[in-house]
């Protein structure tokens, strides 16, 4: 689907199914030595021709799930990698860093908080091969000049996809994308200020969920605009809505998320603050849910909400 040129293949390595070996310490900072060992699950894909890696970890005696999102900055060459648990369904703060030159680790550290202390996190990957990898987090609580190891795993390559962990379903307010779908764009140029004209691009889109729909993860091909667009949606179950955040592939970054909900109506209307060309303005993102097909439309606000621009329509076509 892609005619992009290969930015990195640095986790290309993870594409697929895995069975995990974890090893936990049970508590950290106190210099024990009690280590949990349990087994668990991943199935990990690639978007973007690798400069995004997702993946699925499974953890069958623990009934929950855990996702990594790591996002490749084209402009440092480094990866951030954000961890979302399915107990708390948020993007933890993330780590930072990039592979060695040779390939064979990788090192990223990020801040974090433990029981409101101020800490260091890192992840390192090594020993890297066709069906084996081998994961470990550390925490440090006085910024970087000592390491306790707390977190182990040992991936093994397997042949099938696991089999799905019972838990409840959470919600099914984005199942309707999921598939293949082609797209005319509408877009205003420019988004705002006038005059201004309206122009139409081609697309194709991929959708996926994960977390049994609590995670929607799209794909975005534009090939006359020169870049390639997804979206990583999050529901929050305890306030019933959604963060959506927009991954832009010359970027690598995750966008400031709009955050909403379905309501009875059917729609879906999701809302958040942005900026562009450098002034604050308000976003909004309006979906309408259909089977075979379905509509998506942004406008942007410069007085707080009072007035809203149309400035983006899809009309989505599913083929798949």
């Amino acid at each position: 689907m892609s005619t992009f040129t290969k930015e990195t293949a640095d986790f290309d390595f993870l594409d697929g199914h895995f069975d995990v070996r974890h090893r936990t310490l049970a508590k950290v900072f106190v210099g024990s030595d009690d280590w949990q060992e349990y087994a668990g699950t991943c199935s990990a894909r690639t978007y973007f021709d690798g400069a995004i890696s997702i993946d699925e970890m499974q953890f069958p005696t623990k009934a929950s799930s855990g996702m990594s999102v790591r996002l490749f900055e084209p402009s440092t060459k480094e990866w951030t990698i954000y961890w979302v648990s399915s107990t708390t369904m948020k993007l933890n703060p993330p780590v930072k860093g990039r592979w060695s030159e040779d390939g064979s680790s990788c090192w990223l550290v990020g801040e974090e908080e433990l029981d409101g202390r101020p800490i260091l996190v890192s992840y390192a990957w090594s020993d890297v091969t066709e069906t084996t990898a081998h994961w470990e987090q550390s925490f440090s609580g006085d910024g970087g000049e000592t390491w306790e190891l707390n977190w182990v795993m040992d991936f093994t390559r397997r042949d099938t996809e696991p089999p799905r962990v019972g838990t409840p379903k959470l919600t099914g307010d984005f199942d309707f994308l999921v598939g293949e779908w082609d797209t005319l764009n509408e877009r205003r140029r420019p988004a705002l200020g006038e005059p201004a004209t309206w122009y139409e691009v081609p697309s194709r889109m991929k959708v996926t969920t994960f977390f049994d729909g609590a995670i929607s993860f799209d794909e975005g091909w534009f090939p006359t605009e020169g870049f390639r667009g997804a979206t990583l949606r999050l529901f929050d179950p305890s306030s019933r809505t959604w963060s959506i955040h927009w991954i832009n592939s010359l970027r690598g970054k995750l966008e400031s998320p709009v955050i909403g909900a379905f309501g009875d109506d059917g729609l879906g209307v999701f809302e958040g603050p942005e900026v562009w060309e450098g002034r604050p303005i308000d976003v909004r993102f309006v979906w309408t849910p259909g089977t075979t097909e379905a509509a998506w439309e942004q406008f942007f606000s410069t007085d707080n909400g009072e007035t809203w621009q149309s400035n983006w329509k899809m009309r989505h076509t599913r083929t798949q």
